[in-house]
């Protein structure tokens, strides 16, 4: 996503974007990059079984919220320093609570409901949907053309799915459906996120885009967290253990995840950054595995590689855009800025 074109949004004015930022001197050694890619897959990665910890001792409600908190202080902090990143957010705050609701409220407290019911290497693994979703969300809303290659990688995640769920050593039942449902479900909210970031704010830098709907995300989930406490409060102990993996999923997987995110896109660009969609679910299913002891079954491995096939064929298959009405709400900026709609989403 580019940070220094001019503003475009609704009412904008000509200048620079929304909390945009000059360009970068030199591009850093591909090492480097590699090794970014690697460590935010293996941050991203990490959720997936810290939530299964922290969430018996905080509920999904509850480890979502804590963790959206730790992480907005965190990049207010930052804007402090940078106050630059603030800028437009109050003004639109509106269209960072939508954004916060479909991009981070919604999935991430589906993901954590989902956890509980499944286990981290099934949700990790059904979280790499997201592309699929994306796809599907992007032709109907933006008008994108769905290629052959696209349509296999669509096909080739719901079939995926079925091989995943058919084979889980999970007990058969509402409470498995429901779960795997919500796992679903949180990737659909990602792939109706992302589309509307790239609708509602095509020339706004990402660190801002971040901070905003962190901040709007942890404002919103108040009257849901107290709600839920209230209903079912949580059974678990709250353990050193718990409260470590809450604190870890904040500062790591969400702060320290999307500042290492936004700088891949910033040294190397947003194809080099969605690669990290093949690792997230390898790096979950793989500390599942050797952390909690999770089940390493046929069933796990080949629903792994079908799915990754899958993103694989999606995220580098950049098929162009088809033509808009004229007065379509679907704008240029944003048909184009979908192109890259594989970008990966962290859980």
């Amino acid at each position: 996503m580019s940070t220094t074109h001019p503003s475009t949004s609704p009412g904008g004015h000509g200048g620079r974007a929304i909390g945009a930022t000059s360009g970068t001197a030199g591009k850093p050694h591909w090492a480097l990059i590699l090794g970014a890619l690697l460590v935010l897959g293996a941050l991203w990665g990490s959720a997936f079984p810290l939530i299964k910890v922290a969430a018996p001792a905080f509920g999904p409600v509850g480890t979502t919220h804590i963790r959206l908190a730790v992480a907005a202080v965190v990049l207010a902090l930052l804007a402090a320093v940078r106050r630059g990143l603030w800028r437009g957010v109050p003004q639109r705050f509106g269209a960072f609570a939508l954004l916060a609701a479909l991009n981070v409220a919604i999935p991430l407290t589906l993901v954590a409901t989902a956890i509980v019911g499944l286990n981290a290497s099934m949700a990790a693994i059904l979280n790499a949907t997201t592309p699929m979703f994306t796809i599907l969300v992007a032709a109907a809303w933006l008008g994108q053309r769905v290629t052959w290659s696209r349509t296999l990688g669509v096909a080739a995640g719901v079939f995926g799915v079925v091989i995943l769920l058919s084979g889980a050593p999970l007990p058969s039942g509402t409470g498995t459906t429901l779960a795997a449902a919500a796992s679903l479900a949180a990737a659909l909210s990602y792939a109706l996120g992302g589309t509307y970031a790239r609708r509602a704010f095509p020339d706004t830098a990402p660190m801002t885009l971040a901070l905003g709907q962190q901040v709007a995300a942890t404002l919103l989930l108040i009257p849901v967290t107290v709600g839920a406490t209230w209903a079912a409060a949580p059974t678990g102990p709250v353990t050193a253990a718990a409260i470590t993996a809450v604190a870890v999923l904040g500062l790591g997987a969400t702060a320290g995840g999307y500042l290492l995110y936004f700088w891949i896109i910033r040294h190397a660009g947003p194809v080099a950054a969605s690669t990290v969609t093949l690792l997230v679910p390898v790096a979950g299913a793989g500390l599942g595995v050797s952390w909690l002891g999770e089940p390493l079954t046929p069933a796990l491995l080949l629903g792994l590689l079908i799915i990754s096939t899958g993103v694989v064929l999606l995220t580098f298959d950049k098929p162009r855009t088809t033509q808009t009405p004229a007065g379509s709400p679907a704008t240029h900026a944003a048909a184009s800025a979908i192109r890259h709609t594989a970008s990966p989403k962290q859980s």
